[in-house]
């Protein structure tokens, strides 16, 4: 019964939710069918054994119709609209948790109902609570409009020939609303198709930037912001407008919320990663200590948890930058606010890097092979430390056929961007070009490394380039 919708639903309830679901069956309001309400105690409680999903069902429809012979239908009738109180539940939840939008609806059920008292009043409380909201994010700017529009179809009630100043409200708020969703979800389109294989449409002309640009941009620091991290990505070579992001990030107000703020400091970070593909290794202390603020400033905490992604990439840009002291103080300081689920592998793997970086191969190796592949970014990087590792220990006829499987894994991979593939196919090229050993191409082969664009670990395939040539120079 792993896959029933219900139960399904049902265990992602806290012991609270459990609680006020059981109130809510139970009101005649919303149920009353009291056979709902039994089924509801079984399935809490623990008087039901599961075994198979026959015998379940079975179980439920023995307690449930004591007198009736067995029918299958009766309980997925039950299951069904049980399943249906539990999304009504849910979503008087979320409306319970949002005052804003209660008021909101409100307002407009007075002006159906032609109440002008309870308009009046429930407007002014509305307009208290932008007031006393400075926060502006793209939910502000979408509940300000619908706002506007409330007390523009109220004026428009009233049939009064004389100016009122909502309907400019309304076209100022849609503009908000619209220029910051575009730019957040260009932002996002633009980051991702780095990432994956994908070619989004982003539907932006340079008129559009230019119009923009021209309503200095409302006025709105976020609108400002996304605009910033959209052209540091549609114009990644121009500087200033990383520059100015940076410059953003050291003097932001209180107008942009938390999660705003992560996804700025995220974006930003992602830019360090475009550069260092390309062999910008200044932007590795850039990277980390974007990193590092968004971890002590709490922004990168989700749900209390710090991803196992951020974890590693803080571990990986250390590394480079041959923090390996700081590693290992960073390593058990942090470890315990990973999820649990993701602790064990991100321990082993980030293990397997300080000790491949410090020089101790057979404890990388052994923290390497604890590692499970099912992410991406642990498939990519251990395979690369693995064939780091082979290489350095001369294990050359395994190398050869970790190289060989590594590119293949790359170029069937679909969901690998295309950037990210070219990034590791290069490695593999590469590094099997010095495997041959060949001392005729080597300054060829050197020149290669130096020059290509998408290239992982190219300090590393440099360095033993520079190894082989000293080795010529002695024979």
């Amino acid at each position: 019964m792993n896959n029933n919708k219900l139960l399904s639903l049902l265990a992602t309830f806290s012991a609270r939710e459990i609680r006020a679901f059981q109130l809510f069956v139970r009101s005649p309001y919303f149920n009353q069918d009291e056979r709902l309400t039994a089924l509801l105690s079984l399935l809490t409680s623990s008087s039901i054994e599961e075994s198979t999903a026959q015998e379940f069902k079975q179980q439920l429809h023995q307690q449930l119709f004591p007198q009736q012979a067995f029918e299958d239908k009766r309980i997925r009738y039950l299951f069904s609209d049980l399943s249906r109180l539990a999304e009504q539940f849910l979503l008087q939840e979320h409306y319970r948790g949002n005052s804003l939008q209660q008021q909101l609806d409100f307002a407009q059920i007075c002006n159906q109902r032609k109440l002008p008292k309870l308009y009046r009043r429930t407007i002014q409380k509305i307009a208290q609570h932008f007031d006393q909201q400075p926060q502006r994010d793209v939910r502000y700017f979408q509940q300000h409009l619908e706002f506007a529009m409330i007390k523009d179809e109220h004026f428009q009630q009233q049939r009064l020939r004389k100016f009122d100043e909502n309907l400019q409200w309304v076209a100022d708020d849609l503009d908000r609303y619209y220029y910051l969703q575009k730019l957040r979800q260009a932002c996002v389109m633009l980051d991702r198709q780095a990432i994956l294989t994908a070619n989004y449409d982003l539907g932006i002309s340079q008129e559009w930037l230019n119009h923009l640009v021209e309503k200095s941009f409302f006025d709105e620091p976020i609108i400002r912001i996304y605009y910033t991290i959209l052209m540091s990505s549609l114009e990644e070579n121009e500087l200033r407008h990383f520059e100015e992001l940076k410059q953003i990030l050291t003097t932001v107000n209180e107008r942009v919320t938390n999660t705003d703020l992560a996804h700025i400091y995220r974006f930003a970070i992602n830019y360090c990663a475009r550069k260092i593909r390309k062999g910008r290794s200044e932007y590795l202390e850039e990277a980390l200590q974007l990193y590092l603020k968004g971890i002590a400033s709490e922004l990168f905490l989700e749900d209390g948890h710090l991803s196992p992604w951020t974890f590693t990439n803080v571990v990986k840009l250390a590394l480079r930058l041959e923090k390996f002291e700081w590693i290992a103080e960073f390593i058990p300081q942090y470890a315990p606010s990973l999820p649990e689920e993701f602790q064990e592998n991100a321990l082993h793997y980030n293990y397997a890097e300080l000790y491949y970086y410090s020089k101790d191969l057979d404890r990388a190796l052994t923290h390497l092979n604890q590692v499970a592949l099912d992410d991406l970014n642990y498939a990519l990087g251990a395979r690369v430390m693995l064939a780091k590792i082979y290489f350095e220990t001369t294990e050359e006829n395994a190398l050869l056929s970790l190289l060989a499987a590594f590119s293949l894994f790359l170029k069937r991979n679909r969901k690998i961007s295309a950037n990210i593939k070219h990034t590791y196919l290069n490695f593999c090229d590469l590094l099997f070009q010095l495997i041959r050993r060949n001392p005729k191409k080597l300054e060829k082969i050197r020149k290669k490394i130096e020059e290509t664009n998408l290239l992982t670990d190219r300090g590393w395939l440099l360095s033993v380039c520079e190894q082989m040539e000293a080795q010529l120079i002695k024979k």
